[in-house]
């Protein structure tokens, strides 16, 4: 499948792969100034930490995604000029400027970057079952997991309750060429269907948090990231 160079928004509901909906839960001010650390640094210096390791990881924040964005809005972060430490060591040293950022790696290797602050919620709803692939696409590509993920009726029905604007990105450059996600998961929160995915495809799922554009609202932007 010929793969595109330029990063998509889709529509998604059941049958489709982009809400975008106002919100108002309270997150006014947060994260109006936070974000603006360049992709073109933060993507890189990421993956090659993970990639070195061959450990995947997950990244939650605070930024200024939009409609109108074709690219994440990564935390601010400082390049690296030493790659020869250990990711968390190399990780914690990029996110030293975010003083909401705290970078730790569980026992299985994970390395998690995210912002104290940053919401939960989405993550932590719980799931009765997700089938991999999404029935009725011959979709490839880590970013098409995410619509069995967002299109199960217990995020739909969150979603809807928390009137949470969500933008995910289906397909990306990347190098998983035919490659897809197949199984089966029960029981399992957003998260951890996030985490199976890069299993498959090693990187990172990014996850973030913006206050809408009319600064009263907060919209949530998700998406995966391969690094090796």
């Amino acid at each position: 499948m010929k793969r595109h160079r330029a990063w998509a928004y889709y529509r998604l509901t059941v049958a489709t792969a982009l809400i975008l909906v106002t919100s108002s839960l309270g997150q006014d001010r947060v994260g109006q100034d936070r974000g603006g650390g360049d992709p073109r640094v933060a993507w890189p210096l990421i993956a090659g930490a993970l990639s070195r390791a061959q450990v995947s990881g997950s990244l939650s924040y605070w930024g200024r995604c939009g409609s109108h964005m074709w690219r994440p809005d990564f935390p601010k972060i400082r390049p690296s000029s030493d790659s020869s430490d250990s990711p968390l060591e190399v990780l914690q040293r990029a996110f030293a400027d975010d003083t909401k950022m705290r970078v730790t790696q569980e026992p299985g290797g994970m390395i998690r970057m995210a912002e104290t602050d940053a919401p939960s919620d989405l993550l932590d709803v719980k799931i009765s079952h997700i089938s991999f692939p999404f029935a009725g696409t011959d979709q490839y590509g880590p970013n098409y997991a995410l619509w069995p993920i967002f299109s199960t009726p217990e995020v739909q029905a969150f979603i809807a309750a928390k009137h949470i604007g969500l933008l995910v990105s289906p397909q990306m450059p990347g190098g998983s060429g035919f490659k897809r996600v197949y199984g089966e998961l029960d029981n399992v929160t957003v998260s951890q269907a996030l985490d199976y995915v890069v299993k498959i495809f090693p990187g990172f799922w990014v996850y973030e948090n913006c206050p809408a554009e009319d600064g009263s609202s907060r919209a949530v932007y998700v998406a995966f990231l391969e690094a090796y």
